[in-house]
């Protein structure tokens, strides 16, 4: 059983739009990784969605993606999360 995290529970970490300075993950989000970042990271993050081709076909994907204000939570989430797929 995960133990609560004070200041994950309290605080405003999930703004609505992404401020210029965060840093943007390139791995989409699912909702697995959603919720290890609001139970393992402390920092405050954002989540944007983002169009893009697909191929062959003319089809758009829309993927959602994480931005992160502290560039060391990126890093820590990309190490746990790029080859999940």
């Amino acid at each position: 059983m995960d133990i609560i995290n004070p200041i994950a529970w309290f605080g405003d970490r999930e703004l609505e739009t992404v401020p210029p300075h965060f840093v943007r993950s390139t791995t989409s989000i699912s909702t697995q990784s959603l919720t290890w970042v609001r139970n393992k990271l402390l920092g405050r993050y954002s989540l944007s969605s983002r169009l893009a081709p697909v191929l062959p076909s003319s089809f758009i994907d829309l993927d959602t993606y994480i931005y992160f204000e502290d560039p060391k939570e990126l890093v820590i989430f990309e190490l746990r999360w790029s080859g999940s797929k």
